[in-house]
């Protein structure tokens, strides 16, 4: 039986027969497996649990059972031997090669997961397959009326993508090395395989130089990673199987370079680390040799830090302004027939290329390096749409999809996975040329300690379009009914999305206790794309990130449900379950005012609520009264009052916005 017969909707699943073990742990899969076929019976998975290694010893082999071992300990809350054992084990790795001491692109990640009632195996070509397959072995673990088991099954799974990343900006916020590592573990667990490091911005500089130590020493505020710790992110992601590629952008996005180095800028000095957000004028030189003398020395010794083949070199949001005003910039491009900054920009990308080349790398860059003529093994990653992919690929080069998978701009899950990596009418052969794509976690509202409410479980979507095959990864409302099976799953594997929020749910409430700001909590989320920069211009690197809009997930769960739910109730006005549905809910909205009356003025994080919680309650009145006049029909009692609350509600305040507005809206417009 193939997968997608089992995963024919989300409302199938949910509908299976509870003793259906099969359907029930099929659901939480996630990336969707290529190919599987289910068979009779389980293998539990208990105390007596057991890994063993067959094939080349491989140190990464030996590695990637001890991941396993880990992750279903902590899934099932058992302890299981912590080592593989020589024989007689329940589960089996089998490996044909050694894998290389670090990744490398186009990897064969193919694996062959077998389970039947008395044991499992997983075969692949090195330990790369290997971490793929353990992956879903440790999603299908499932809790049933025998204890813990996985069901009788056959997976044949590749990836439909080579390149499935997660870019992770550590310059506007620092991320220790503890959340570096948590996040190469969540990597692993939706089978993502490329770390897109962001190294190096106009807020840090993160990495230590040795030939150039003022770049950390000046330009860090004392929050970089050394040279070790780095080799460390390195050994640690191989383990499992990702690659690390560094990002150190230029030549804008420099500013906290020249903190250290002004002489590399093409404008006059002293500089400071840049504590705002935006796009700033600084920009590196192009038209002084020194400046590729210089990043001749610094990307050479970069380059041999990391070993995976490419090196990303950015490119992106260069407004030219400093060179408009640089006589000597002018009077250059002037005697060179540069017409304009985009021109000066494409030279600078020419030669930075030619020294990444020069050390062995391929150069990467955003969409913006396309204006000039470049090399062809030159990546094209492409932040602004998917058109910009398309072009790149007409022109011959490789590229990498980000536009629509922003983690950091709080959109829903459905729209993130209704995107797809591969451009509309690409001509035929060059389909090769689109690697695949990463979603990007820019930081500047991110800190390690919400991080993980932003990237999971959303991240899983973006992982499985890019691995599953494209006719599996259309049915959204699928998705969804899958999404909070992994969202646990990913809670065992180490993510903080849940107890994050949690805790810093609590921090909000102070002496209210959550009880007071839960309906709140439940019927906002944040801003969406950069709407939170309009609505607070003066945020800053030390702006606290402990408000209720950094504390709440980017989707709201509860609202989804309501929505649903209103939908049922508009077009079947006699759905007695959904009108209770959307009463209790709309109810619980209707007391947010009441709940925080007493305590909005005890501090300044349950001040700014006050007016976000009398706008909901005064929203769920009208929804309440929307809803009983679809139900019975009768004339809904203050039209213009209905409308007056919407209006309000379009802006809450406190940088949020009302999940629940726009099923109240069509409750409205429906209410005769």
């Amino acid at each position: 039986m193939r997968l997608k017969a089992l995963l024919v909707s989300g409302v199938t699943l949910m509908a299976a027969s509870v003793g259906s073990v099969a359907y029930a742990q099929q659901a939480a899969l996630m990336p969707l497996p290529a190919a599987m076929s289910t068979g009779t019976g389980q293998l539990l998975v208990d105390g007596g649990f057991t890994v063993a290694l067959a094939g080349p010893a491989d140190p990464h082999l030996t590695a990637a059972a001890h991941t396993l071992i880990q992750r279903l300990a902590a899934k099932t809350g058992q302890f299981l031997a912590g080592a593989p054992v020589a024989k007689g084990a329940t589960l089996t790795l089998t490996v044909k090669g050694v894998s290389a001491a670090v990744p490398a692109p186009q990897e064969d990640e193919a694996y062959t997961l077998t389970v039947t009632p008395t044991g499992a195996s997983i075969t692949a070509a090195t330990s790369i397959g290997i971490n793929r397959g353990i992956a879903t072995f440790a999603q299908l673990v499932a809790n049933g009326p025998q204890g813990w088991a996985v069901p009788a099954v056959t997976i044949h799974d590749q990836p439909r993508f080579p390149w499935r990343g997660l870019l992770l900006d550590v310059s506007r916020h620092f991320m220790p090395i503890a959340t570096v590592e948590r996040t190469i573990d969540l990597m692993q667990a939706v089978k993502l395989n490329v770390l897109h490091w962001h190294l190096a911005d106009n807020q840090g500089f993160r990495v230590e130089s040795k030939v150039f130590p003022k770049l950390h020493q000046l330009g860090s505020d004392g929050d970089f990673y050394t040279q070790d710790q780095v080799r460390q992110i390195i050994r640690y992601a191989a383990d499992r199987g990702i690659r690390v590629v560094p990002e150190f952008d230029m030549p804008g996005h420099t500013t906290a370079w020249l903190v250290g180095y002004p002489e590399l800028s093409s404008g006059p000095g002293p500089y400071t680390i840049e504590r705002h957000w935006g796009v700033f004028d600084p920009a590196l030189d192009p038209t002084r040799d020194s400046t590729y003398q210089f990043l001749d020395r610094l990307v050479g010794e970069m380059t041999a830090l990391f070993p995976d083949p490419y090196f990303h070199i950015g490119g992106d949001e260069v407004n030219g302004e400093q060179w408009k005003a640089s006589p000597a910039v002018q009077a250059y491009m002037k005697a060179h027939g540069l017409k304009d900054t985009a021109a000066l920009q494409a030279l600078f990308t020419t030669k930075v290329q030619a020294i990444v080349a020069r050390h062995g790398k391929h150069a990467i860059g955003w969409d913006e390096i396309m204006d000039g003529d470049m090399p062809k093994d030159v990546v094209v990653q492409s932040w602004r749409d998917t058109e910009s992919l398309k072009k790149a690929a007409l022109a011959g080069h490789a590229g990498i999809l980000s536009a629509p998978y922003y983690l950091d701009l709080s959109w829903p899950a459905g729209r993130h996975y209704a995107a797809d990596p591969m451009p509309g009418n690409l001509p035929a052969g060059l389909e090769g040329l689109i690697l695949g794509g990463e979603a990007c976690a820019w930081s500047e509202r991110l800190s390690p300690e919400n991080l993980d409410i932003r990237l999971w479980p959303r991240a899983a979507v973006v992982a499985e379009k890019l691995w599953s095959p494209k006719d599996m990864t259309a049915d959204i409302p699928a998705m969804y009914a899958r999404l909070d099976s992994v969202a646990d799953d990913l809670a065992f594997a180490g993510s903080r999305h849940r107890a994050a929020n949690e805790a810093m749910l609590a921090r909000v409430a102070g002496p209210a206790g959550v009880g007071a700001i839960w309906p709140l909590a439940q019927a906002v989320e944040p801003l969406k794309d950069y709407n939170r920069s309009t609505q607070r211009p003066d945020a800053v690197q030390s702006t606290p990130l402990n408000r209720l809009v950094d504390a709440i997930p980017a989707e709201s769960a509860v609202a989804r449900e309501f929505g649903l739910a209103v939908d049922r109730l508009i077009a079947q006005p006699g759905d007695t379950a959904a009108r209770t549905q959307v009463r209790s809910l709309l109810e619980r909205w209707q007391t947010a005012e009441t709940l925080l009356a007493p305590y909005r003025q005890a501090t300044p994080l349950l001040a700014e609520l006050a007016g976000p919680a009398a706008k909901l309650t005064r929203l769920a009145e009208t929804g309440l009264a929307a809803a009983d006049a679809v139900a019975t029909g009768k004339p809904l009692a203050d039209r213009a009052a209905a409308k007056k609350a919407l209006a309000e509600a379009v802006e809450p305040g406190a940088e949020l916005e009302f999940a629940i507005l726009p099923a109240v809206t069509r409750l409205v417009k429906a209410a005769p």
